[in-house]
């Protein structure tokens, strides 16, 4: 995924000095320092890594993660300013799931391109370039587009790899797409409300839509999203599916791969070969096709 930005604010920027605007970015950028802070969970997926590449990744992943977090630390102080709690929507979207399929759709391909969108489309476009302190800003957010970026391809490359072994996740995966989209608005809800009138966050319904569509099309690209979006009843039907695997999903756990295979990985063709397994973790048994 390394798409130019897509949604075009115009000449709308925020303004540095303006309290009204600095509670604004403040806002953001917290739920940009939660959103990094997950990168915790790059040690359990490290831990449960089925392959050498996966363990590769995720150690990368781990660093990079760690990293973002510090240079969003250095946004706040060089803007004076406190971070806040983050929003529920946030800490549901970013919550850790230890079943391999959903981690990487819904961290990796979905939750961390909506991430790249945000940081991309809004913080890259709409801080005001005359100000001192922008330059150094947008030097440490374009490092942090660039490797988001790789979060993000690494999640689809995995997606399609699960639904081709898979194919019956397909429909929890659209259902759990629309559910994703339909609770984004809710953060943005809160965010419009501090400002309405701000030539920004006027443009958020825009932006939204854009991301709806982006988000679909990206979900086509994967596999498992129809071309024409079905009736109320079979979107009901998949979001009922893609709830009950996150809820089968709770049970599974993280458990060591690399230790039964590693031989193997590492290319001797000699080695016992260990069981396979499809992820970090597993529902029940009875659900592995669910």
């Amino acid at each position: 995924m390394t798409e130019a930005p897509g949604f075009d604010f115009g000449e709308a920027r925020f303004d540095l000095e303006s309290p009204r605007d600095r509670d604004v970015l403040r806002f953001i950028l917290s739920q940009a320092l939660y959103g990094e802070a997950t990168g915790v969970y790059c040690g359990r997926s490290l831990y449960a890594a089925r392959t050498l590449e996966a363990a590769h990744f995720y150690a990368r992943q781990a660093r990079q993660e760690l990293n973002h977090l510090s240079l969003f630390a250095e946004m706040f102080r060089s803007l004076e300013l406190e971070p806040e709690a983050a929003h529920w929507v946030i800490r549901l979207l970013a919550a850790h799931n230890d079943y391999y399929p959903l981690k990487v759709l819904m961290e990796h391909a979905l939750g961390e391109g909506m991430v790249l969108d945000i940081f991309r489309d809004v913080l890259l476009q709409t801080l005001p370039e005359g100000d001192p302190r922008v330059p150094a800003i947008q030097k440490k957010l374009k490092v942090i587009c660039h490797e988001e970026e790789e979060h993000v391809a690494w999640g689809e490359k995995e997606t399609r790899r699960v639904l081709a072994e898979q194919p019956g996740l397909g429909e929890a995966f659209y259902g759990l797409l629309e559910l994703q989209l339909f609770l984004v608005p809710f953060a943005v809800k809160n965010l419009k409300q501090r400002a309405p009138d701000h030539p920004v966050l006027a443009q958020l319904d825009g932006f939204v839509e854009y991301v709806r569509a982006r988000v679909w099309r990206q979900g086509q690209e994967l596999g498992f999203v129809p071309r024409e979006r079905p009736g109320a009843a079979r979107r009901a039907w998949a979001v009922a599916q893609g709830l009950g695997l996150l809820a089968r999903s709770q049970f599974a756990r993280s458990r060591s791969r690399l230790d039964h295979t590693y031989l193997e990985q590492l290319g001797f063709g000699g080695a016992r070969r260990a069981p396979q397994h499809h992820g970090d973790g597993q529902p029940p048994a009875s659900n592995e096709h669910a």
